[in-house]
């Protein structure tokens, strides 16, 4: 069993290439936390809606860091964000928040646009987000994706294999 070694200490968020982005343009949100973090979780301020991360990598000797990117920003998915993240089996307090703004492109407007505050609710919506189209995406496949491709890809080969030997054998029958 795992020590209990206090409370862990809250992760961090920042933006690439920044919190002010065109409206249609991407940008990636960066969670920063301790080394051995299990998942990096992305949370809307609503809490409406979150994205986990189990694609985590190591930022520096001492920091683990998990990427959410988001193709084409827009007032739908501007807004508050934070991180939090899991290791062992504890979750960590929510980083501070980081505001999103969408900037007007068109027209006479340059003054950049936000989603209007919600107020928060206890319900979150499932961790799967892959229906929704403002749900922050994760580069590359997630480990439980990948195992998935790879028992698919296993049980394919198999499949072939006893096919072609089915064809060997009866072939052989064939000959006899």
């Amino acid at each position: 069993m795992a020590r209990d070694m206090g409370p862990l200490p809250r992760p961090s968020i920042s933006a690439e290439p920044g919190t002010v982005i065109p409206r249609g343009r991407p940008v990636t949100l960066q969670c920063r936390g301790p080394v051995g973090v299990y998942a990096f979780r992305l949370e809307r301020e609503d809490r409406s809606e979150h994205k986990d991360n189990y694609n985590v990598s190591q930022a520096s000797p001492s920091e683990s860091e998990a990427r959410f990117r988001i193709d084409s920003v827009s007032k739908g998915n501007a807004g508050r964000y934070c991180c939090l993240y899991k290791k062992s089996t504890s979750w960590s307090k929510r980083s501070d928040y980081l505001e999103l703004v969408v900037k007007e492109t068109s027209g006479d407007t340059d003054s950049p646009v936000t989603e209007p505050d919600s107020s928060a609710g206890p319900t979150q919506r499932p961790s799967d987000n892959s229906h929704n189209e403002h749900a922050p995406a994760s580069q590359g496949l997630s480990a439980e994706h990948l195992y998935i491709l790879i028992a698919v890809s296993v049980v394919f080969l198999f499949c072939l294999l006893l096919l072609v030997l089915f064809f060997l054998h009866r072939q052989n029958q064939i000959k006899q």
